[in-house]
């Protein structure tokens, strides 16, 4: 296999949604790095939706076997300049997060080849300065041409979550489970194709991001991961908690909150999240405006949780893949009030009946936000987004309000 043949299934052309955004691989990049008098060489996938935004998703054969990471710019706690970055050496310390941590490698790269389309201004032979910092969740990338500096974060990809956005099937898709044990029947070992004059020994401890303006619509979800390994993701998930057996009855009706309300539709919704899994019910109330109000047991998956919240404005132009790029950890401003990120998660309703939002077997992707009293819920699909806001409610009111509903086998 030449350096510049596309080592994976993923065409020019293909579409797939990542985290409920919908994006087409509009082109490839294979760029290169000398290291030690070897070349090394690895592949870009240029991503870009209908709104013209765009991301990069990278793919490695490394000695340990393939890898995936996506990468977004994001704009560090102190920036630095074109000169302050030229001056800096591995094991200086620079605070681009919040964190002062050490460079762990300096160098440069070169564009090798572009198939299809490339970012504006982007050519074959293009050079680029950069350096690394390995955060121990993320890898940031300080990447400078000329008198522009760039700051982009990356996040690990699990190959099955790859493969299954892009419909790829996961036997084909290196880096998967499935895959490692298909290349071990057929040849006797998990081999990939050469993406080195001799190989790579590890080069995402060495990634950088040398095209400038990219920005990715990824955060740190059950699908695109900080913190594992990239072909672990939730594939071996551990025990999923089970909703709480109480459930409230569709026609319930009473006073919460000092409002009247009626339960007019329920859902058993099942969410992945970083730390587990588990199911939570989902019950929209009729009330005495048009509001759409969700009260929700088992947000976090605790049986004795409940939240009562009502659909609110989303921030304007904020859109799925803004949405997507929100991580842990970040602000979120909404009707004038700051949260905090605290979660994210990915969900599934198992079964919807009644009136409002989820539909029976719709999948959605979301955060939870909170500053302490109040509370919100973001979740979105490819060409929605909606906002729930509200505050949690003991489950004694709850009970006093809508009765004590109905015992269900767990």
């Amino acid at each position: 296999m030449s350096n510049f043949d596309n080592p994976t299934p993923l065409r020019i052309g293909a579409t797939g949604t990542l985290n409920g955004w919908k994006v087409r691989v509009a082109g490839r990049m294979v760029m290169s790095m000398e290291d030690s008098g070897e070349t090394y060489f690895w592949n870009e996938y240029y991503l870009v939706d209908a709104s013209g935004n765009s991301a990069t998703l990278v793919f490695e054969d490394t000695g340990d076997g393939a890898e995936w990471k996506l990468f977004r710019a994001f704009t560090p706690s102190q920036p630095l300049s074109v000169r302050e970055a030229s001056a800096k050496k591995v094991g200086d310390r620079v605070n681009l997060d919040g964190t002062l941590l050490p460079i762990t490698l300096v160098d440069q790269s070169r564009v090798a080849h572009i198939e299809g389309e490339a970012p504006e201004g982007v050519e074959v032979g293009d050079v680029a300065n950069y350096f690394n910092v390995d955060t121990g969740t993320r890898m940031l990338v300080v990447s400078w041409t000329g008198d522009e500096i760039e700051f982009y974060e990356g996040l690990d990809a699990p190959a099955d979550s790859v493969a299954d956005a892009f419909k790829i099937p996961r036997d084909a898709a290196p880096g998967t489970a499935s895959y490692l044990a298909a290349a071990e029947r057929n040849h006797g070992s998990a081999s990939f194709g050469s993406s080195g004059s001799s190989g790579t020994s590890g080069l995402f401890s060495k990634l950088i991001l040398p095209v400038l303006g990219l920005a990715s619509a990824f955060g740190t979800y059950s699908c695109f991961s900080s913190g594992s390994s990239p072909s672990r993701g939730f594939s071996n998930p551990p025990a999923k908690i089970a909703a709480a057996s109480l459930q409230l009855a569709t026609g319930a009706q009473g006073s919460l909150a000092q409002k009247h309300f009626v339960v007019d539709g329920q859902a058993l919704v099942e969410v992945a999240r970083r730390n587990g899994r588990h199911d939570r019910r989902e019950y929209h109330l009729r009330g005495d405006t048009r509001d759409d109000v969700f009260l929700i047991n088992g947000l976090s998956g605790g049986a004795k949780e409940w939240h009562l919240l009502r659909s609110v404005a989303v921030p304007a132009g904020l859109t799925p893949f803004d949405a997507a790029a929100r991580r842990k950890g970040a602000p979120i401003a909404v009707e004038g009030r700051t949260l905090k990120i605290n979660d994210l998660f990915l969900s599934k309703a198992l079964s919807a009946d009644g009136a409002g939002d989820p539909r029976p077997g719709q999948v959605q992707y979301g955060f939870v936000a909170n500053d302490g009293a109040e509370w919100l819920v973001a979740r979105w699909s490819e060409d929605r987004v909606q906002f729930l806001r509200g505050t949690a409610v003991p489950e004694a009111d709850v009970m006093a309000a809508l009765g004590r509903g109905t015992a269900k086998a767990k």
